[in-house]
């Protein structure tokens, strides 16, 4: 396949210290050191100088503690923003006194969205705008193209390609189940007849099928998905990366879609 235009393992670590290694448990100890140094501050400062720390005050420190504490141990930017955010969450559930059924309607939705986090280590990234006018500049028009989207989320990208390019077969992958039914639930109702959208993993779909293939996943699976992409792509074939590069493999292209936003990362088979 011809580019229309372009801008110039598995480990071998033993399943215990992969467990120790695992964001989810980092993230709860974080959680349980910060709360107990609290704890321990409160209760040193009222039994020792008789000053009885504010609990706005605790709150906070516990929140920005969990937060520094998360970037010092080099956890993802979203579990930063998780370890700040649950405490105050937590002391806002109890004040307010929500409804369990609401609390747990919340942690339902929440999940369907972001569970598979816990077990792909890819969390939710929803591309901007500009992302699919880059990939119909980059690929002939006049071409077949049989499209995959790795991580299909919610179908944007899907959709603003299937209705650019009625001709092209465009396909998608997402293991979240929340994002899928949306996003089969809205092509349905549009009526697009040229997306095919699978609920599962990447890892079980052959991308010998395709001569395009997309990904918007995240650092740690990047050299995964490119030993896939290697043994099953045909020669001529196409890999996208958006924002995400391959650890030691120099892109055929680098494609900035627009100021300040990622940079779409293209290599040729």
């Amino acid at each position: 396949m011809e580019l229309a235009s372009s801008n110039s393992r598995e480990s071998h670590v033993p399943p215990e210290i992969k467990k120790i290694n695992s964001p989810a448990l980092r993230a709860l100890l974080i959680q349980v050191a910060s709360l107990i140094f609290c704890v321990v501050l409160a209760f040193t400062s009222r039994h020792l100088s008789g000053y009885v720390i504010p609990s706005f005050a605790l709150l906070a420190l516990q929140s920005l503690l969990s937060l520094s504490l998360a970037y010092i141990w080099g956890l993802d930017w979203w579990w930063c923003v998780i370890e700040f955010f649950f405490p105050i969450a937590v002391v806002f559930a109890l004040y307010f006194r929500l409804p369990p059924t609401i609390s747990l309607l919340l942690f339902f939705v929440l999940f369907l969205i972001f569970g598979s986090t816990f077990r792909t280590r890819v969390p939710y990234y929803p591309s901007q705008a500009t992302l699919p006018a880059a990939i119909l500049e980059l690929l002939p028009d006049g071409k077949s193209v049989e499209f995959l989207d790795v991580g299909s989320g919610f179908g944007g990208l899907l959709f603003d390609l299937s209705k650019a390019r009625p001709q092209w077969s465009v396909s998608g992958v997402e293991i979240a189940l929340f994002p899928w039914l949306v996003s089969v639930a809205m092509g349905k109702f549009f009526g697009y007849k040229n997306i095919k959208i699978s609920l599962g993993k990447y890892e079980d779909i052959h991308f010998s099928k395709f001569n395009v293939v997309f990904s918007y996943l995240s650092p740690v699976v990047m050299s995964e998905i490119w030993t896939k992409v290697q043994n099953e792509m045909s020669p001529g074939t196409l890999f996208l990366s958006y924002e995400f590069c391959v650890p030691g493999v120099p892109a055929f292209a680098e494609i900035q879609t627009a100021e300040n936003a990622p940079v779409l990362y293209v290599w040729k088979i």
